[in-house]
């Protein structure tokens, strides 16, 4: 878990900290500590993952989106990392999207088997039909248990079925019914929020059926005010203070489920509801966001987290493209566009291998920026270093950053996230290790190592607005 001190030892030019105008001229001690040793467990192999709309599984003029031979696709959830697919959401419980039959399933399996996904595969819960339900869930774990994570049924029922009590009256039957079909049958559920998911993990986890309880979260509000005033709402994506929702709801939540043995996944989330905001889930902001809260939750007994995106989502009482998708098909039809917050998910692929490690951060108060780090099986060292400053108040980070002293001498490597012009609010001309992502999922970044830089300590300028990734191979 990161651990965040404040030094008291930080006493670099008080204009940095009180004449924001001069801020950028400044640059700001930063000291990042990592810990000897920790007691997390690895991170989960298939800790990335990515949530769709059940919709999504249907043909459009024919054509699959989830479709095994669409390179371009299954290349770009290889190279941004991501493991698990969701499908689900709002259309899962839509009366106007049909229910995806046996050919629909198995173009999403089919594709799934060819981008190394494993998939939570969901079922009409409001209106829905148990014994249909029963019948397509015997379909899939016949012919693709080996892809299969677990079921689930429906989505955020919290919002139709109030109390706790009678959600899980109207659940239970389909849950029952589904296992009938498959008896050994693993549900993700109840894709609700926090309170439903520690119902659910009480009443059923003894069962030995519970695969994961699952929660929903938006962390940065309504899309559609948040983009009444864009600045504002980037100022809000780019600081710190999102870490008090993080660990309010974490102790709401996750700490409870840990405590009772419960994997806890977070099955659908992204920076705002209603399909995000224009001009800040679509920006580069976003990309500093998401990194810091992947990263954040890593941290914090997390089974793993899939962020909502797609061609379309619900929002606004019906479907259209969303502004915090990670990627778009191009006009054309041909290959994908990245949008920036794709950019967070290949940086946290890049950048987190291994178990969590504590650190000790210290800077000062008024400077928004983050540390992770991590320890590989094979002892190599990962630390990603974020600098959400910007604007008025960018300054560069001057970061100190020390492995325990105990691993000795070793080499450094470096990699770097940047947006071109190091603006926040930026939809294109993002980076890392010098490469972007093309059109057919290709990434060509490299990392390089740092010049002149032998032990276990290293200094380094982080420029504001802009993320730096280091690995650190101890010598045997």
């Amino acid at each position: 878990m990161k651990l965040t001190n404040v030094s008291n030892l930080l006493r670099l030019s008080a204009f940095a900290l009180f004449l924001p105008r001069l801020a950028a001229f400044q640059s700001q001690a930063v000291g990042v500590i990592v810990a000897n040793g920790t007691s997390a467990k690895n991170l989960a192999g298939r800790f990335l993952g990515l949530s769709y709309e059940s919709s999504m599984l249907l043909p459009n003029d024919g054509k699959y989106y989830f479709d095994a031979d669409n390179v371009a696709l299954v290349d770009t959830f290889k190279t941004l990392g991501i493991r698990n697919l969701r499908v689900g959401a709002n259309a899962v419980d839509d009366p106007r999207i049909p229910i995806p039959q046996e050919a629909d399933i198995d173009a999403l399996f089919s594709f799934a088997r060819a981008a190394d996904v494993r998939v939570i595969y969901s079922f009409r819960l409001k209106n829905g039909n148990p014994v249909e339900s029963a019948r397509l869930a015997r379909y899939i774990a016949t012919r693709y248990s080996d892809l299969l994570d677990c079921f689930a049924i429906g989505n955020e029922p919290n919002f139709y079925l109030k109390p706790y009590g009678a959600f899980y009256a109207q659940w239970k039957p389909h849950y029952d019914a589904i296992l009938q079909a498959v008896p050994g049958a693993r549900f993700d559920g109840p894709s609700a929020d926090g309170p439903y998911a520690v119902g659910l993990a009480r009443d059923l986890a003894a069962g030995g059926h519970l695969a994961m309880a699952s929660d929903h979260y938006y962390f940065i509000g309504s899309g559609r005010e948040r983009e009444k005033n864009p600045a504002a709402s980037r100022a809000v994506f780019l600081s710190d203070r999102t870490h008090d929702d993080y660990q309010r709801d974490y102790a709401q939540t996750g700490a409870i489920l840990a405590a009772q043995g419960v994997p806890y996944r977070i099955d659908e989330l992204n920076s705002c509801y209603n399909g995000g905001a224009k001009d800040s889930s679509d920006t580069f902001a976003s990309t500093l966001w998401a990194l810091d809260c992947i990263h954040w939750w890593a941290a914090h007994d997390l089974l793993g987290m899939n962020f909502h995106t797609g061609e379309s989502v619900g929002r606004d009482g019906g479907f259209s493209a969303p502004n915090y998708a990670a990627f778009l098909r191009e006009p054309d039809g041909h290959g994908f566009y990245m949008r920036p917050q794709a950019y967070s998910y290949l940086a946290f692929t890049e950048g987190a291998r291994g178990s969590p490690l504590g650190i000790t951060l210290q800077k000062a108060l008024t400077f928004d920026f983050d540390a992770y780090a991590y320890r590989g099986r094979d002892g190599l060292f990962s630390v990603t270093l974020i600098n959400k400053s910007y604007g008025e108040r960018a300054q560069t980070a001057t970061v100190s950053v020390q492995v325990p002293k105990s691993e000795g001498a070793g080499t450094w490597k470096q990699m770097d996230l940047k947006q071109r012009d190091h603006d926040v609010s930026a939809k294109t001309d993002v980076t890392l290790g010098a490469a972007s992502v093309d059109r057919d999922g290709h990434w060509s970044g490299q990392w390089r190592t740092v010049a002149s830089a032998g032990s276990g300590s290293l200094t380094i300028d982080v420029p504001a607005s802009s993320a730096t990734l280091l690995r650190f191979n101890p010598t045997p």
